[in-house]
């Protein structure tokens, strides 16, 4: 049975229209995508200098992410799974029971310096739900998100970018203004809509899955 990432049940989780859908369009159009790329290996979206960035890093913002809570903190290695889900965190603090996932932001106007901004952020991106989703997989009872504003790194800067937007005036700012943390608690209600949602979920997907192959046999 396929086992859905838990970046992706935001998009899977959502209330239909109708009252008897038992998932929404937009999970159709989401598990389609999941489709395609599990059959032909096509992505619709393989990356951009913002998330080159993000990937750069991952490894300082959890390093800073660390240092922030004066702990010692690298790169949770270890995918987790169940029987509908699968996820890998970015940082697992079993001790305190946490989740902490970080995202580096792309420079200061997209950087969310407030608490309402950062959390238009979690909930637009779904990050909310996976929050609820890893919880789930490593039995923990809070996570964090935390965001993260450092300089962009010159192999990403183009010839028209501004160096000074992106560079000097991050580089002005103190390194403890430049992190925005999102609290997120565990939502028992949450974990079981993902309980409930991701079998139909799952049945779509395998009702697109076999078609496909069924017309490969008979082509």
């Amino acid at each position: 049975m396929k086992l859905f990432r838990c970046s992706s049940l935001h998009k899977l989780i959502g209330d239909g229209r109708s009252k008897a859908a038992v998932i929404s369009d937009t999970a159709k159009s989401a598990i389609r995508d999941i489709v395609k790329e599990d059959l032909y290996g096509f992505r619709s979206f393989t990356g951009n200098q913002y998330t080159q960035k993000g990937n750069l890093l991952e490894d300082l913002a959890i390093e800073m992410s660390g240092k922030m809570r004066f702990r010692n903190y690298q790169k949770h290695v270890g995918r987790v799974e169940n029987e509908l889900i699968t996820g890998e965190c970015d940082v697992l603090d079993l001790e305190r029971k946490l989740i902490i996932d970080t995202k580096v932001t792309w420079d200061i106007g997209t950087h969310p310096f407030f608490q309402d901004e950062a959390m238009e952020k979690v909930k637009k991106a779904g990050y909310d739900v996976q929050m609820q989703a890893y919880m789930w997989l490593y039995d923990c009872e809070m996570a964090n998100i935390d965001f993260w504003l450092f300089p962009c790194p010159p192999e990403l800067l183009k010839d028209w970018d501004d160096i000074d937007q992106l560079v000097h005036l991050v580089e002005a700012i103190d390194i403890r203004e430049r992190k925005t943390t999102v609290v997120i608690e565990r939502d028992e209600s949450m974990i079981q809509k993902i309980k409930d949602k991701i079998p139909h979920a799952q049945a779509y997907y395998e009702k697109l899955y076999q078609e496909r192959i069924k017309a490969r046999v008979a082509a």
